[in-house]
């Protein structure tokens, strides 16, 4: 797919972003402004976007009012791949060894062991050994 950006971590000084051991990323964008970890051995493709917040509330009355923006907790667990382009949004648990097809929007929890593809993302597929 190609690395087009450099890849770009911001956090806040009161989050808590931890990033696991043999973790791949290629022009990834994470946004910190609660709490990030991504475990062990995840890769993360080309583009992807992780954020645990929504920047800013939806009511143009209360943009200016950073105690409205909605956060929640994102993790990745171990041996996940977050596809090219994939968006991962706040409040959502990545399940163990789970893919998240490229372009993907995922904006709720995706099971260990399953392929979740499309907007809203949807599992499309269990993973199971090579001849089971």
């Amino acid at each position: 797919m190609g690395v087009f950006q450099k890849v770009t971590i911001k956090a806040f000084r009161s989050a808590e972003l931890k990033i696991g051991d043999r973790v791949g990323m290629s022009g990834v964008s994470i946004s910190c402004s609660l709490s990030i970890e991504i475990g062990n051995d995840v890769l993360l493709g080309s583009g992807a976007v992780i954020t645990d917040s929504d920047a800013h509330p939806l009511h143009f009355e209360e943009r200016a009012d950073a105690s409205k923006i909605a956060r929640a907790r994102v993790v990745i667990e171990d041996g996940a791949f977050i596809g090219a382009r994939a968006i991962v949004l706040k409040g959502v648990r990545i399940g163990r060894g789970a893919v998240v097809g490229a372009g993907a929007v995922v904006s709720r929890d995706v099971p260990a062991m399953s392929v979740v593809a499309g907007n809203p993302a949807k599992v499309v597929k269990v993973i199971k050994r090579h001849g089971e």
